[in-house]
């Protein structure tokens, strides 16, 4: 399947007409006749009813329409951004993450990145870590900032630990515990404290495999109330404002807000959140993985 042939595929379908489609591509009716004639054998079906007085398109070439436009946008906004890449020094930094509140983080270290260099081109790719991680091993991606993923093992991939994270307690202002905490000016909270309150979970689906696991619950859980489960941090967010319940949630997903507080939970635990790039970037310093890596770790001292 050529570019040649899905143009003149997708301005036959617009006019109906082999004349006007070779005068706006400036092509001869034959080689227009050809274009689409190649196509249809390529994709195996018929893409035109064609009689001596009409053209019109078949039900398969109306549903190939849209992949046809997309096709080709894609291959003309690729061709344009390589062609600035080449013309303006353009570099790209693919970063991996998981929940969007990473991104904020992200934010803080890219600041004084792209002030030092203006020509770097952010790229963002929000999926699961392991998910990410195999893009990373296949080049997709340049770096993944998150928790370690204690089970992945490569030679050729290097964990850049930054800390090690651990989870606090996030609630409404106007949460039951939250007055009793401040008239005995309470900075911490104990899961027994918490056992009797409807929970919002937020736990990543691969933190299970991490090391807030070991056999048992990453987070204490009382399944004779009626908890929410959530599937990130912004739908924590959103029932924590309308005073749910609380959740339990890394550092680096802490949000401050003047409707909610947050108390340190005395029986975290944790696990180290840094980091993933190829282990050849590391050795060169000049690299835009290594300066990103040197930006987190001057946020994180």
């Amino acid at each position: 399947m050529t570019t040649s042939q899905l143009e003149c595929f997708i301005s036959l379908a617009g006019t109906l007409n082999y004349m006007m489609t070779a005068e706006q591509l400036g092509l001869t009716q034959p080689a227009v006749s050809k274009q689409i004639q190649s196509l249809e054998t390529e994709l195996n079906c018929k893409l035109f009813n064609r009689t001596t007085r009409s053209v019109t398109l078949t039900k398969a070439g109306a549903a190939f329409l849209a992949d046809a436009n997309t096709i080709i946008d894609t291959f003309y906004h690729s061709k344009e951004r390589i062609s600035n890449y080449q013309e303006q020094e353009l570099h790209s930094l693919k970063i991996g993450y998981m929940d969007p509140h990473t991104v904020y983080l992200i934010s803080r270290i890219l600041k004084p990145l792209i002030a030092s260099k203006p020509n770097v081109i952010p790229e963002f790719t929000q999926d699961q870590t392991d998910a990410n991680l195999s893009r990373l091993v296949n080049s997709q991606l340049d770096l993944i900032i998150g928790m370690k993923d204690a089970k992945f093992v490569d030679s050729n991939i290097t964990f850049s630990k930054l800390y090690d994270e651990e989870l606090f307690c996030v609630m409404h202002k106007d949460h039951p515990l939250v007055k009793g905490f401040k008239e005995h000016k309470n900075k911490t909270v104990t899961t027994q404290d918490l056992w009797a309150y409807r929970q919002i979970i937020s736990v990543p689906p691969y933190l299970i495999r991490n090391l807030f696991s070991k056999r048992r619950y990453i987070v204490p859980v009382n399944e004779d109330i009626d908890n929410a489960i959530c599937s990130n941090a912004c739908e924590a967010y959103g029932l924590l404002l309308v005073n749910f319940g609380y959740a339990l949630l890394p550092g680096y997903e802490i949000l401050d807000h003047k409707d909610l507080v947050t108390f340190k939970w005395e029986e975290s635990p944790r696990a180290p959140f840094g980091i993933y790039t190829k282990a050849s970037v590391l050795k060169d310093k000049t690299s835009l993985e290594y300066a990103f890596i040197q930006s987190a770790k001057e946020k994180h001292r």
